[in-house]
């Protein structure tokens, strides 16, 4: 198997850019440690419809910006494979269905298998899941990653 070359901050903001949500705001106090700010500026020449967030929109354009995202990158966990090892049948089972059903099947597998990183977000609600079912250990993930909260 052919080892990947990670991409370079710049190659990884300019793959993005043709995608993400941007912001194109010259005024929000924000704008030099957000995501969709600075992917602004990576946008390709060679597009002619990119998907911006409103900046009419009064919450925008602020100190507690709703659509803000941090130009830092986080530690996240990556794979729930290793969560269920010491755990008994009978609290693993809800714990795996409440997870489906707040996720969907499709993309708690992408979580379980490790495709897609596990945002804090998601990582506080698995956390509170198994505190709800009775689970009171540190929950083990796979592994972590260093990756942008997109």
């Amino acid at each position: 198997m052919k080892e990947q070359t990670p991409k370079t901050k710049e190659e990884l903001f300019r793959e993005k850019a043709k995608t993400y949500i941007v912001c194109h705001s010259t005024t929000c106090p924000l704008r030099e440690h957000c995501l969709r700010s600075i992917l602004s500026r990576y946008t390709p020449d060679n597009i002619h419809i990119v998907t911006s967030v409103n900046l009419n929109h009064p919450e925008m354009q602020c100190d507690a910006c709703p659509s803000y995202r941090n130009d830092e990158p986080r530690r996240m966990p990556v794979g729930l494979k290793k969560l269920y090892f010491d755990m008994p049948t009978r609290i693993e089972r809800p714990i795996k269905a409440s997870l489906i059903a707040t996720y969907s099947r499709k993309r708690y597998y992408e979580y379980h298998n490790g495709t897609r990183p596990i945002t804090p977000d998601v990582e506080q609600h698995i956390r509170q899941t198994l505190l709800d079912f009775g689970w009171s250990q540190e929950p083990q993930f796979t592994s972590y990653t260093e990756d942008y909260v997109w």
